[in-house]
C-alpha cells in the first residue's frame, strides 16, 4: 500500500524531471560565418539602353558575390566585373571614356583593369533577370558594368561602367 509520503515523492520527482528537461535556459544559436562556398547576393545592375545603374552594397567581402542583371532592352547585354590596377579609380575610367556607351581601346582597357572571371554561367531568375556570380580573391577597387556589340556584324563594343566596388580584406582571427 502506498502512503501519502510516496505520492509526494513521485510528484516531486516528476516536477523535478519536468524542470530539468523542459525549463532549461535558452541557448543562443551562433550565427555561422560565411564559408568560401557561400554566395552573397549584393545587388542589381539595371541597364535601360541609355544608362546603367547599380542598386546594392558597394562594399563587398572576399569570396563569391552575385549580381542580378536586369536588362530593360532588346539588346544582348553582357555583365562584367573588373579590378582596377596601377592605382586607377572609377573616376579615372569615366574621365577616359568620355560619354557613357563609348568603348575604351583594348590597350587602355588592359592597363586599367584585371578582369574578374565569372566561375559559372549566368542563372535565369523566375521573376526576371540573370544571376551572375563572381569570385573576388583580393582586396581593392573594382568596377561593375555592361557591354553590348555595336552591331551584330561588328566586334566593336559599347560599354557602360555602372558603379565602383570595394573589396575589403576579411578580418583575421
Amino acid at each position: 500500500m502506498y502512503s501519502k509520503y510516496n505520492w509526494i515523492q513521485c510528484l516531486f520527482g516528476f516536477l523535478l524531471l519536468a524542470i530539468l528537461t523542459g525549463c532549461g535556459a535558452p541557448t543562443a544559436t551562433p550565427t555561422p560565418e560565411p564559408s568560401p562556398k557561400t554566395v552573397v547576393e549584393v545587388g542589381e545592375v539595371i541597364f535601360d539602353g541609355e544608362a546603367c545603374t547599380f542598386t546594392g552594397s558597394t562594399e563587398l567581402s572576399p569570396g563569391k558575390n552575385s549580381f542580378i542583371l536586369k536588362n530593360l532592352t532588346e539588346e544582348d547585354v553582357n555583365l562584367f566585373v573588373s579590378k582596377h590596377v596601377g592605382g586607377k579609380t572609377f573616376q579615372d575610367v569615366l574621365d577616359l571614356q568620355g560619354e557613357p556607351g563609348e568603348s575604351l581601346p583594348d590597350p587602355v582597357y588592359d592597363e586599367l583593369f584585371d578582369k574578374v572571371v565569372e566561375p559559372g554561367s549566368a542563372q535565369h531568375k523566375p521573376d526576371g533577370g540573370e544571376v551572375h556570380t563572381y569570385l573576388f580573391n583580393s582586396e581593392g577597387e573594382y568596377v561593375v558594368g555592361v557591354w553590348i556589340y555595336e552591331t551584330a556584324e561588328s566586334d566593336a563594343m559599347k560599354t557602360w561602367f555602372c558603379a565602383p566596388l570595394w573589396v575589403k580584406e576579411a578580418p583575421s582571427d
